[in-house]
């Protein structure tokens, strides 16, 4: 018997995890039930007649035949002690925002299987203190039925007169005094050949527009037009001119029932849009399939101005001068960037035509042209040509040129030939000998070259 036990309970938690596992993987079937802390605030009590529905899933579901006809029976219950005035009435399912679980409001109209419920229209019902009553609906199945889950709805709303402050919303700066309606509709699902069912889903519109605190809110509509509802995942991207990506978000989106359209909305939080052109990439993934569109948009200065100021206001992004903070610094940064490289190219533009300035000094001073047309043939002024050709050697600091003179031809140049011969150690009756007065400035007529010739 000990032998046994431990096998038992490994069974029973291995049966636990499966049907755990089978009520995660059915979330568009997920039971419907009073929440526990809205109970105490309700004012009736709205079920399936049929125990088997009000016990299990808490709303009906059943595989149907197309030309048939349904009935489905509902209790609603008074849970007041004083008497209550109700709506019951038939409509479709619609998607919240993003996607999710809701239904059409009593004056809404209906156009999906809705339509197969009679009555149709709302109906005034009154109960007494503490009373329940039964209402029966019936659904007449098409008989050209198309493969796939329809959905109906039958809900239960009540309306009061609103008795508090008004209500500011978030999108504009209105004040509203809603009546308040407490509401609740069970789905009657209504599946033929599911699995057969046409899995089709088409994103429609785009919109930028701005909430009030200035934020930028892009909105797709995106449409279920196959016979079976959709959860699809996906994401939308924003990207500027340059195709750099701004922003992105990713999604889960809750059930879009079929022949109707959700409104995925995303918010760039904290985020201000500069003027220029943009693009919006939305895509879709459901069923294995996959559907993308691409939207472009632009944002005018005049927008960008007017959201700024309102996230200005709402501390949703720090501005001074027009410029947010994190554009200043990239400005100041880049400026500085910008001026080293300039002062670098400038210096090396600089050293570069020194350096040709006295290469041409050289060529044409060694070609024979006199220092002032050397002068003019690099256009510099005396001052700092005579600069030049003392750096060059060409002259003794402390000396201008002989402007009409040429290198060959100055003292300069005859002071060094002089020196050249007095510091030479020629002998008497050599073939180079100079004799006394050889050496004189009549006699010195080609430079270097002329040194050594005699009288």
């Amino acid at each position: 018997m000990k032998s046994k036990q431990p096998i038992m309970l490994v069974g029973l938690t291995m049966l636990i995890a499966l049907l755990s596992n089978l009520f995660i993987l059915t979330p568009s079937y997920a039971k419907q039930e009073v929440n526990p802390n809205q109970a105490p605030k309700a004012s009736f009590w709205f079920a399936p007649s049929k125990k088997e529905a009000r016990d299990g899933l808490g709303y009906y579901r059943d595989t149907v035949t197309p030309g048939e006809t349904r009935e489905y029976k509902f209790y609603v219950k008074n849970l007041l002690n004083e008497k209550l005035d109700l709506k019951i009435y038939a409509t479709d399912p619609v998607p919240l925002q993003d996607g999710g679980k809701d239904f059409g409001a009593y004056n809404a109209g209906v156009t999906n299987a809705g339509t197969w419920l009679y009555p149709q229209g709302s109906k005034d019902i009154t109960l007494g203190p503490n009373e329940m009553r039964e209402y029966t609906y019936r659904a007449s199945i098409p008989k050209d039925l198309a493969p796939g889950q329809h959905i109906g709805v039958v809900a239960v709303s009540e309306y009061n007169e609103f008795q508090g402050e008004g209500v500011e919303t978030n999108i504009e700066n209105t004040t509203l005094a809603p009546d308040v309606e407490s509401s609740n509709g069970l789905w009657i699902i209504m599946d033929y050949k599911i699995d057969d069912a046409k899995h089709a889903m088409s994103i429609n519109t785009f919109t930028h527009d701005y909430i009030a605190s200035g934020e930028s809110r892009f909105t797709v509509t995106l449409e279920n037009r196959g016979t079976i509802l959709e959860q699809p995942t996906g994401y939308i991207e924003v990207r500027d001119s340059s195709k750099k990506v701004i922003f992105r978000k990713e999604y889960e989106a809750g059930s879009i029932y079929y022949g109707t359209t959700a409104n995925m909305v995303s918010i760039a939080k904290n985020q201000l849009l500069l003027p220029g052109d943009y693009e919006a990439y939305f895509e879709a993934n459901f069923a294995g399939q996959k559907e993308w569109k691409l939207f472009k948009f632009t944002v005018t200065p005049e927008a960008k101005n007017e959201a700024q100021a309102a996230m200005a206001h709402y501390d949703k992004l720090e501005v001074t001068d027009g410029i947010p903070d994190w554009l200043k610094y990239v400005l100041v940064i880049g400026g500085i960037l910008i001026l080293l490289l300039l002062i670098l190219l400038f210096w090396l533009l600089a050293k570069r035509k020194k350096g040709d300035i006295e290469e041409r000094i050289k060529m044409y001073l060694e070609k024979g042209l006199t220092f002032d047309k050397t002068r003019k043939k690099v256009q510099l002024d005396q001052k700092t040509f005579t600069l030049y050709v003392v750096k060059l050697g060409y002259i003794p600091d402390g000396e201008e040129p002989e402007w009409d003179k040429t290198i060959h031809t100055c003292k300069h140049a005859r002071r060094i030939a002089i020196a050249m011969v007095e510091n030479s150690s020629v002998g008497p009756g050599s073939k180079n000998e100079i004799t006394e007065g050889s050496a004189s400035s009549e006699n010195l007529k080609g430079g270097e070259d002329d040194v050594g010739k005699g009288a």
